[in-house]
């Protein structure tokens, strides 16, 4: 299989474990607008300058390649995207999907139409204290489920994207942590309320703090709180509280309790969350990639499986301005 990368520096370098380890894989093409990031992932890779591209104008998505992986901040997503999927390539996003719901959609329809596959790299759902999550809700130790709360504390200037935006937090920020919700709860989202604002310690316009409520399809009702806070342990898997008819399972830094006794502290050999081991589950998501691009089924990281995490992020935004209750579409497509 080969591969174009998109976005080589930065969160781009967490890929290639699965780039450079998995068999029948070989990068062929980087692309990338700064020269210096361009210039180390080249002689990572051992490329010639010929098979380098340092700007957008160049023809990269006509190197001969089978797929792209996108690693370039969302801004650039339905661009590249397009591009790409119009050339014969599958291809690898990271997330957020887009910065837009419109553009995501487009994606998705886009891909379907040109029978490419696309997929969303929602890595941190292999992680073992989300699965851990999943079994005790899916295996009915905490009966049916009440309510979940859901709670990201980021350090006290607040959660700050990869490039200036209006709403950091809730389009790169929380998509991780609704599409968490979906992951763990094995359910769609179907409306949303929102209020989003920033502390009177952040004074810049980006809105760095919200507050959502989710109703999900089954009607569990789900708290969502991200506010930018004095803490002493921020974690992008976020504390939680999931009760249901027979028990509670609660995440207190990243340490997963049920009924009050802890029942997992780390990854298996001890090691504490706090090391969230992306290239290993880049590897993961990688490998589900291949197996779909050679005829295996949709996975759940699909574009289109992945449109409700997006627009309820989306729509949190919209009920934040409007102070409208939003319904969602994403689970008609489904």
């Amino acid at each position: 299989m080969r591969v174009i990368q998109v976005g080589v520096g930065g969160f781009g370098t967490s890929w290639r474990p699965a780039l450079t380890t998995l068999p029948d894989v070989k990068v062929v093409a980087l692309v990338d607008i700064n020269p210096a990031n361009l210039r180390e992932a080249a002689q990572f890779f051992g490329l010639p300058e010929s098979q380098c591209f340092p700007s957008d104008e160049l023809p990269w998505e006509q190197v001969d390649a089978d797929v792209m992986v996108h690693s370039a901040p969302q801004n650039y997503r339905y661009a590249h995207v397009i591009r790409a999927l119009r050339a014969g390539k599958h291809v690898l996003s990271v997330k957020p999907m887009s910065d837009a719901w419109e553009t995501g959609l487009a994606m998705v329809d886009e891909a379907k139409r040109l029978d490419r596959k696309f997929v969303i790299a929602h890595q941190m759902r292999w992680h073992p204290l989300l699965l851990k999550l999943k079994d005790l809700v899916e295996g009915g130790e905490l009966g049916r489920i009440g309510y979940v709360h859901l709670d990201f504390f980021y350090g006290w200037g607040g959660y700050t994207g990869s490039y200036p935006q209006a709403y950091p937090l809730l389009v790169q920020g929380s998509i991780h942590h609704f599409d968490f919700l979906r992951y763990v709860l094995g359910v769609d989202a179907r409306r949303v309320w929102a209020t989003s604002f920033n502390p009177p310690w952040i004074e810049i316009d980006e809105i760095k703090a919200a507050y959502v409520a989710v109703e999900m399809a089954n009607g569990v009702k789900a708290c969502y709180r991200s506010v930018p806070t004095r803490t002493d342990h921020c974690s992008w898997l976020c504390e939680w509280r999931i009760e249901g008819t027979k028990g509670l399972a609660e995440v207190k830094k990243d340490r997963v309790y049920l009924n009050g006794k802890e029942i997992l502290s780390g990854w298996e050999d001890g090691e504490v969350f706090n090391n969230r081991r992306l290239p290993s589950l880049q590897k993961v998501v990688f490998q589900h990639f291949i197996d779909y691009v050679n005829g295996g089924p949709e996975p759940d990281i699909s574009g289109r499986n992945n449109l409700n995490s997006l627009e309820t992020s989306m729509a949190a935004i919209r009920a934040g301005e409007t102070g409208e209750r939003q319904e969602l579409t994403s689970c008609e497509r489904m």
